[in-house]
């Protein structure tokens, strides 16, 4: 046993102790990792930063052209220099690994080959003759080919750059992490909020060009589409550098696009036009002073957050190194303490063994000893006794529950039996609600002409006799269709509080249910049960169910109990008689309409339908059921009521 203790404890400090190593090795790496992507971040900003620039130069270029044609004085010298620029910025660009790697070789030289071409195009255009109606469609087409070009290579360096941020701000949401990688990742906000203002300001530089190109072809032809302004731009650069410096360099740049703004609105004077390019060198300028500080605000913050990465990553590396190091020492000092270790625990073993056998009334002897296994041996007879009482009390709850849960199950299914029938009602009655209609004319005319020829005397007694069967089945007939109306259509009753016992006894006196041998044993609450409802429907609602009951017992002696109670917060009504009972297949049926198992002529099968639906009106629910020693009960429930105010 010691020497199996030993190597439990030895191997799960071993494990541990890998774990641990595990966990430091990974968050070493990790940091690494968050370096890593913090570069890849920086790169694809950078690499972003170049395409727009050279997105900048052709929209510049683009609109020297424009203006060139626009402004004959305008000279050669800045088209001529912004192409050469544009050439170069397009080979840098193609031999750029982080925009075209490998696999874009291709599209590379394509974005070559059209900026070629677009340079001759653009020739072309200039070299025309001025009265030969120069048409831009060309130069449009290969410099919006040109930027289509730069703009889905844009997309996909900004693709990579949005994968690789929201790496670190995943990183910097994570609780969890450890909090050298959160910090990790966000020494590198500042950095990168700068290099978003550096692109904002290419993209601004770009969208002005972009604008000032527009307003001057719809000069001409005002069907071009127009521009969107880019000054909300600069707001974006305020907020990602708020250095003072920034700022003062951003408002005096508003200034300048807010004065070139001005001069498009009035771009056909020339004098406008060349106050527009003047204007428009002011806003170079300002962009060309503006640029290269947030460069070096950017650059400084990278090289800031680059030197305490790597001294995080650096010590993190040394401190796993370190930690390892002192796991594999304290696994050899506790391998030594382990031998000395002479603690038994068979005993306390063998009874667990009983315990799980299912054998609640072991105990350990501990005697007098006051170590550590004395101690845990009381502490596991303590839980022993414990689990023998939880599991008596737990024998007894689940009988409880078991109780419960049948009667629950009862209780559902008499409810949705409940629910069941009343949409059966509601269905039939409507149907035949409309019926009944159609029938109670034509009857009427039966029955009224039926009478006329009984009480004519000069007709023959044969005929006479069957006017008398006409009319007796006319107004039989009648009487059914005014019980099917009473079924489909319930009028309004006014109701009043009144003592349930005293409903009971009032229906149990008329004299018509005193027959044969039957015996009506009434058993009736000792005190009120008081309900809210109408007495005329309540008698009529004991009156099917006694009269059913008296019919069913008629062939023989027998007897009917009717008892009257109180459960919970409802007055309960039972009916129960010793006759043949209710077939089984037919409890389920009592309640419809029309259903009925006596002789034809007998009934209808509309009176226990017409007490459902009564019941059910005053807030009630009426129940069928066998009784276990033989015969039908069936059992009314009603809300109580409160008992009527006493009179003066």
């Amino acid at each position: 046993m010691r020497s199996r203790i030993g190597r439990r404890i030895l191997a799960g400090y071993l494990a541990v102790s890998v774990l641990l190593a595990c966990l430091l090795a990974a968050s070493a790496s990790a940091g690494s990792w968050v370096v890593h992507v913090a570069r890849r971040v920086d790169q694809a900003n950078r690499a972003a930063g170049r395409v727009l620039l050279a997105l900048a130069v052709v929209e510049r270029r683009l609109f020297t052209v424009l203006l060139r044609a626009a402004d004959a004085s305008a000279g050669p010298d800045e088209e001529q220099l912004l192409a050469r620029v544009l050439s170069l910025q397009l080979e840098r660009l193609s031999r750029d690994p982080d925009l075209f790697p490998d696999e874009a070789r291709q599209e590379a030289d394509r974005l070559r080959d059209v900026g070629s071409a677009c340079g001759r195009t653009v020739q072309e255009f200039l070299v025309a003759p001025p009265q030969a109606a120069r048409q831009p469609a060309s130069v449009l087409a290969c410099h919006r080919q040109l930027g289509s070009l730069l703009e889905r290579r844009l997309e996909r360096v900004r693709q990579v750059e949005e994968a690789a941020a929201s790496q670190l701000q995943a990183v910097q949401r994570s609780a969890w992490l450890p909090g050298f990688l959160r910090n990790l990742a966000r020494n590198t906000e500042r950095a990168q909020r700068l290099g978003q203002a550096v692109l904002a300001s290419l993209e601004f530089e770009r969208r002005f060009w972009k604008r000032l190109s527009s307003t001057l072809l719809r000069a001409k032809d005002p069907q071009a589409p127009p521009a969107t302004d880019g000054l909300r731009l600069l707001e974006e650069v305020e907020r990602l550098a708020p250095s003072p410096e920034a700022r003062a360099a951003t408002s005096g740049l508003r200034a300048a696009a807010s004065r070139v703004e001005a001069h498009l609105v009035r771009l056909a004077a020339p004098a406008s036009m060349r106050a527009m390019v003047a204007d428009a060198g002011q806003v170079v300028a300002r962009l060309e002073a503006l640029r290269p500080l947030l460069e070096v605000e950017r650059d400084r913050a990278l090289e800031e957050a680059e030197v305490v990465n790597q001294s995080v990553v650096s010590f993190v590396q040394t401190f796993s190194t370190a930690a390892v190091a002192a796991l594999l020492v304290g696994f050899l000092v506790l391998l030594a303490l382990t031998r000395s270790m002479t603690a038994s625990l068979e005993a306390l073993r063998e009874a667990m063994e009983r315990v799980r056998d299912g054998q609640l009334d072991v105990r350990v002897d501990v005697g007098r000893r006051r170590d550590e296994t004395a101690e845990m041996a009381r502490v596991f007879n303590h839980m022993v006794s414990e689990l023998q009482e939880s599991r008596q009390r737990l024998h007894a709850y689940q009988e409880e529950l078991q109780r419960r849960v049948e009667e629950r199950t009862r209780a559902l299914q008499e409810a949705q039996a409940q629910l069941l029938q009343a949409e059966k009602l509601s269905a039939v009655g409507e149907l035949v609600a409309g019926v009944a209609h159609e029938l109670n004319n034509p009857l009427t005319s039966v029955l009224g002409y039926a009478q006329l020829l009984e009480s004519d005397s000069a007709l023959p007694d044969d005929l006479r006799s069957y006017a008398e069967v006409v009319v007796r089945e006319a107004d039989r007939a009648r009487q059914i269709v005014h019980s099917l109306l009473t079924f489909a259509r319930p009028q309004p009753v006014e109701r009043e509080v009144l003592d349930l016992n005293e409903a009971v006894r009032q229906a149990l006196e008329i004299p018509r249910w005193e027959w044969g041998q039957v015996q009506v044993v009434p058993r009736l609450h000792p005190e009120p049960l008081w309900v809210q409802a109408n007495a005329v429907q309540l008698q009529q609602v004991f009156t099917n169910i006694v009269q059913n009951a008296l019919q069913a017992m008629r062939g023989g002696p027998g007897s009917l109990f009717v008892t009257t109670g109180r459960a919970g917060d409802r007055a309960v009504v039972q009916f129960e008689d010793t006759g043949p009972g209710i077939p089984p297949e037919h409890l389920t049926r009592v309640f419809d309409p029309f259903f009925t198992t006596k002789k034809l002529g007998e009934g209808t099968g509309l009176g226990l339908s017409i007490s459902f639906g009564i019941v059910r009106d005053h807030g009630g629910t009426i129940r069928a059921r066998n009784r276990p020693e033989g015969g039908a009960c069936f059992t009314v429930e009603l809300p109580l009521s409160d008992p009527p105010a006493a009179s003066p």
